[in-house]
Order: C-alpha cells, then structure tokens, then sequence
C-alpha cells in the first residue's frame, strides 16, 4: 500500500479545503496512511475493530484509535476536516448508514477519500475462471461498485463535487499479482490522466472523493 499512501496523501492535502485539520481513517489498519498523515502535520485518528492492528498503530505510531464501528460511538457532528476509508466499504453490511454518519461527522465543506475495489468488469471477461482467482474475495467483499454506482450513493447521502480517479497501485507480495498490479494499474493511471480523467480503466481499484454538503447535520 505503500505507493497508494502517499499519492492519497498528496490528493488529500491538495483537495482539502481547511488545510492540515483533524483527520479519521476507518479501517485505519496498522495505522501507516495515519502516520504519513500525522508526520504531515495532521491531527488523526483511526478506527479499527481488529485489536492487532489497533494495538499496533497506538503502540508503534502513538495514534489514537477507536475499537468500534463509526455506527457504534457517540462523537459529536462536524468534528473532522477529513474521513478516508481504504477498502472498507466494499466490506460493510451498510454502506449508505456508514455514509450518512460520515457527512455527520464531517465539517461542511469537509472531504472523504474512498479507496475500493472494481471487480465486476474482470469477473465478467474471466467467466467461469474468476470463482478460482475468488475476485470478489467471498463472503468479505459484500458489494461490488462501479463509478456511477459509487457516485449515486454519494449524492443520496449529502456528497457533492464527487471525482472518481485511478490513484497508484498496491504492491502485493506474490511476484505474479506484484506484476499484474503495477502493469494494469500504471496503465490505468496513465490513461487516466492522458484523458484528463474521462476514462476509467475497468477493473482497477479506484479512488473517489467527495465534498460534504452538511445534508445530514442537525437530524
């Protein structure tokens, strides 16, 4: 994820409109988007309901780190500048709940960064052979999304100015599935921004953000 982290970095600090705020990663992991954002200046903390990586970002990073779900704590609306979720909402029972506490939480004018898979596109071209790659990872992956899907659910809870891009490539440890991601995901990016953003290389894991319109603050 390394690669992914500090083109992420980069894309949050160029979009957010309040500066280095206060931040919060759901699913935050091990804690190293939070450290690199911490390292630049941030206010963060994270969620993380695994005690592993909880464990492991408040001892090695010194962050703060909730073991709850966002749907389960009682924090106040409009205290973040900042919510990210790397391959997090793909796993959620409900994704449009999750998201409307998001805006709730998030100052308006405030940013979300969401990193998620887009596997349909490539299960559909490898057929019968996708059940053996296990390409929507079952029964973790709960959803699939597209662009457009992702842009609808956005809108429905309080998001507007919503861009999806191609933004870096993880670098697995299997030498086969390190090559695929760095070929298909250099020439996704690449054709990304050749296109200045029109075309969207099916089946690479895609990144969104959006802008909190304060729809569902004060309900």
């Amino acid at each position: 994820m390394k690669p992914v982290i500090a083109k992420s970095a980069n894309l949050v600090e160029s979009r957010a409109r309040t500066g280095r705020g206060r931040l919060l990663d759901i699913g935050c992991g091990y804690g190293f988007f939070l450290q690199e954002m911490k390292h630049r200046g941030w206010k963060v903390e994270g969620i993380e309901i695994s005690e592993v990586g909880r464990k492991y970002a408040q001892d090695k990073w010194d962050i703060h780190v909730y073991s709850q779900p966002l749907e389960n704590l009682p924090l106040p609306e409009s205290i973040f500048d900042v919510v990210t979720l790397f391959y997090v909402i793909e796993h959620v029972h409900d994704p449009l709940t999750l998201l409307r506490e998001v805006n709730r939480i998030l100052k308006p004018g405030g940013l979300i960064l969401l990193r998620w898979p887009h596997s349909t596109p490539i299960v559909r071209i490898l057929g019968p052979l996708s059940k053996k790659l296990d390409l929507y990872h079952t029964p973790y992956h709960l959803y699939d999304f597209s662009p457009r899907t992702m842009n609808k659910i956005l809108t429905s809870c309080g998001f507007g100015e919503i861009e999806t891009a191609i933004v870096g490539n993880t670098k697995p440890s299997k030498r086969f599935d390190r090559w695929a991601s760095v070929i298909f995901g250099g020439v996704g990016e690449a054709a990304y921004y050749l296109s200045k953003g029109h075309f969207l290389l099916p089946g690479i894991s895609k990144t969104t953000l959006a802008i909190d319109l304060g729809t569902f603050h004060n309900i």
